[in-house]
């Protein structure tokens, strides 16, 4: 007691004990120091990548959902709006479309900040220039990250480049534009490959790949008809050429043999992969790092094993698979991999029995629907049930995809469509697809309209489809999206002008200086 009441009467001599750190405690001045450190930094902004709210599950929703692939028919309201863009006011604090992905970007486009801030003002010193550079090359890769998905959802969002700063609130464009520069700075730095016990962090090539994407985005920015600049998308188009020129000249990237390694757990970070997010199945230190997506885009089963239905996907993809048969006069392999529908010579196991053997459980009391996805599903890996937390990896970006877009940017140029449409065969050679003949693809038109239907059955389901759309122009003019609506009727409801940018959460409004709704919600 006596040596309490002592220290208590020396501290009261002085206010010096206000100011005391807590040696137990990690400050900013304290935590920044080592190695070990600055990648314990730059896994609080891995680690946001398997929530919910950014590559587990909204991501998946937000993008196939608001396309033409997806539509909802969920108990759960949410999911609906999303796919009918019938967003209410009164939704948005309960909704997590709207709330999770903002708040889950935003915190990880905080935690790579620190680590940007960090490197940038005194990282150098305290590790090697290969260490540092490789830190602070995955910071802004994983930044970039965050403003292209914000680019590509809301549309509008605060130029957070500083942890101790908003920044201003800058449109679409801009925000594309810097997570094209966040993903340039990266490319100049990052390595072409890491030691395979590193496979997935981001690679000088998957920082091009995304920087083409940005740069194809904006050119389709420069042609929507109310901006009327489309003399400025070439500049964007010729970049975006560039980059995919880089990632060639590198040589390490391939198509590999059997398409099904893209969707499963089987083989991985493979050699065809340019950006991957790592999901695991089970729980890590209490807490789920799998993928969810499987749990709500799948087969629903009333008997549980399958998924929840909750996005589902739409039947006039199954005739667009069907516009083409395989050189030995065989559907399109693809089709049986990324849908499912009743078919009666359909033999596959799913979750433990054929569709025949599962009968009425399909589609619970309204029955079967005309398609399911499969896609991503464990139907193709353990065909164990559908839980919420698969261990396959979402790609991101693949080399199918990167070809598929070199040949837009050469129609898009005006370049040799015979270039264009081998690129068009590379990926379709892999699946047993005729060839595409250059001479009968030698005009803009049909380049384009083959190349509509070869991402669709290359990529479906991959969320791409959102920013076709909007890069294509089909979702900016009433024309575009009246033949829209013709296949997906969620697209009466669209309205030009407006509904390609998503709500934007109320609480965040008025956290923000200039951040407002955008029109129409």
């Amino acid at each position: 007691m006596a040596g309490l009441m002592l220290a208590t009467a020396a501290a009261s001599c002085s206010d010096d004990w206000l100011t005391l750190t807590d040696p137990n405690q990690e400050t900013s001045d304290t935590f920044w120091q080592t190695e070990e450190q600055f990648q314990q930094g730059l896994y609080a902004g891995y680690a946001t990548l398997r929530r919910p709210g950014v590559f587990s599950r909204w991501f998946h929703i937000l993008m196939v959902l608001r396309g033409d692939e997806g539509y909802s028919t969920s108990p759960n309201m949410e999911f609906q709006a999303v796919a009918n863009f019938k967003m209410s006011s009164y939704t948005y604090e309960s909704n997590e479309s709207v709330n999770l992905p903002w708040k889950e970007v935003s915190q990880m486009i905080y935690y790579v900040n620190q680590v940007v801030d960090n490197v940038n003002d005194h990282g150098y010193s305290v590790m090697s220039k290969e260490t540092a550079d490789g830190i602070l090359g995955q910071a802004y890769f994983l930044r970039g990250l965050g403003f292209w998905y914000m680019a590509g959802t809301y549309g509008k969002y605060p130029r957070q480049v500083s942890s101790i700063s908003d920044g201003e609130i800058i449109g679409q464009e801009a925000l594309w534009k810097q997570a094209l520069a966040d993903f340039d700075a990266a490319s100049k730095i990052l390595p072409e490959k890491w030691p395979a016990s590193e496979a997935g962090r981001p690679t000088c090539g998957g920082a091009l790949g995304m920087m083409a994407r940005c740069n194809m985005q904006i050119a389709g920015i420069c042609k929507r008809p109310w901006e009327n600049r489309s003399g400025e998308a070439r500049q964007w188009w010729e970049a975006a050429k560039k980059n995919m020129d880089e990632i060639f000249k590198l040589g390490i990237y391939d198509l590999v043999n059997n398409w099904l390694d893209n969707f499963t757990e089987s083989n991985e970070n493979n050699v065809e992969s340019l950006v991957e997010i790592n999901f695991k199945n089970g729980l890590v230190d209490g807490k789920e790092v799998g993928m969810q997506r499987p749990k709500f885009l799948g087969l629903y089963l009333s008997s549980g094993e399958g998924a929840w239905d909750d996005g589902s996907a739409r039947g006039w993809m199954l005739q667009e698979f069907d516009k083409e048969r395989d050189k030995d006069g065989n559907p399109d392999m693809r089709k049986r991999y990324t849908l499912t529908w009743v078919d009666p010579t359909d033999n596959t196991n799913y979750y433990g029995k054929t569709l025949a053997e599962w009968g009425s459980a399909i589609g619970g009391d309204n029955g079967p629907k005309e398609c399911y996805w499969r896609k991503y599903t464990s139907v193709d890996t353990d065909n164990l049930p559908e839980d919420y937390s698969s261990g396959t990896n979402f790609r991101l970006l693949r080399l199918a995809d990167v070809y598929l877009m070199y040949a837009e940017v050469i129609n898009e140029l005006d370049g040799n469509r015979a270039d264009a449409v081998e690129y068009m065969n590379k990926v379709r050679r892999r699946v047993n697809m005729p060839e595409l003949k250059a001479t009968q693809f030698n005009d803009y038109e049909s380049i384009k309209e083959q190349l509509r239907h070869d991402r669709l059955v290359e990529l479906c389901g991959e969320c791409t489809r959102w920013n076709d759309l909007d890069r294509w122009g089909d979702i900016h003019t009433q024309e575009g999206v009246n033949k829209i609506a013709e296949r997906d009727p969620d697209f009466l409801t669209y309205k030009v002008g407006q509904t390609h940018l998503y709500a934007i959460p109320e609480h965040e409004i008025s956290l923000f200086p200039g951040l407002t709704q955008h029109p129409g919600y």
